[in-house]
């Protein structure tokens, strides 16, 4: 779904990039370049903080179930050994 956002916001960039080169003058030109590389790395960079961020929030949901999951089985593997215990 980031790499969809990713696409759309360079499409966006470059229209509007290609839209200015064809009204600039040729000085501008290299300064128009300049802010549309700036403008598509400041969006690479705000999607990569999100997909970071969503990627921190998975982990630590799955670490949290994974203990759960983990506490369980502990818990189960005592009730089993006292089981055998007692029946000895």
């Amino acid at each position: 779904m980031t790499l969809r956002y990713w696409i759309t916001t360079c499409a966006a960039v470059m229209t509007l990039l290609v839209a200015h080169i064809s009204s600039a003058e040729e000085g501008s030109l290299k300064e128009d370049a300049r802010k549309a590389g700036r403008a598509v790395g400041s969006a690479a960079r705000e999607v990569w903080q999100g997909a970071k961020k969503a990627g921190k929030e998975v982990g630590h949901e799955a670490k949290k179930a994974g203990q759960a999951v983990g506490g369980a089985a502990k818990e189960g593997a005592q009730e089993l050994k006292r089981a055998f215990k007692g029946e000895k």
